[in-house]
């Protein structure tokens, strides 16, 4: 099902786990795209921003998507016309968090996030509504910074030991979020 692309990309991961989320999240956007689209999975073509973000090529619906993954949880946000920014983070001891933060956030974010009475499970929410936004907005985490402003709204989902944020813009109406999980 995967393209040359993909193929190429999953040998080169060094990292089992990293490995193995690469193959099922390609693979499981290809078996869901297929059955939207009445595609076969393998002829499905993506591309991607020069930000990187993805998207489907030479398709005429207005299929948007986003995905992430941390550890062996992987996200895919899907609707048939809204932009979607996701970003899941794993819970864990993040001990330069300070310094990720000193290139992401501004003084203020850092100060409040300083004075949380857990600074680093606030910085991984802070983190994942970030990046989710950036995602958004097609920018990336190092591309252009977008201050939080009232276009974009979020959904923040806890999963297990997971931090999670879905970002779209607030004109549109709140989605609707479902959660499946293929493994248990």
């Amino acid at each position: 099902m995967l393209s040359q692309d993909e193929v190429q990309r999953v040998q080169k991961f060094k990292n089992e786990t990293a490995r193995k989320t690469y193959l099922c999240s390609r693979l499981a956007m290809r078996r869901l795209f297929s059955s939207y689209l009445k595609q076969p999975a393998s002829e499905l073509k993506f591309n991607t921003t020069q930000q990187g973000k993805p998207f489907l090529a030479d398709y005429t619906t207005e299929l948007k998507f986003n995905l992430s993954h941390s550890g062996e949880l992987i996200l895919l946000a899907v609707s048939p016309s809204l932009e979607l920014g996701i970003d899941v983070e794993q819970h864990k001891p993040i001990p330069n968090w300070k310094d990720v933060a000193s290139k992401v956030f501004d003084a203020q974010t850092i100060d409040i996030l300083k004075q949380k009475k857990d600074p680093e499970t606030a910085f991984i929410k802070a983190w994942t509504e970030f990046e989710a936004r950036q995602k958004l907005l097609g920018q990336g985490i190092f591309g252009y910074k977008t201050a939080v402003n009232k276009k974009t709204a979020w959904e923040i989902m806890r999963i297990e030991d997971f931090e999670a944020s879905l970002c779209y813009f607030q004109e549109t109406k709140k989605p609707r979020i479902c959660l499946f999980n293929y493994i248990k």
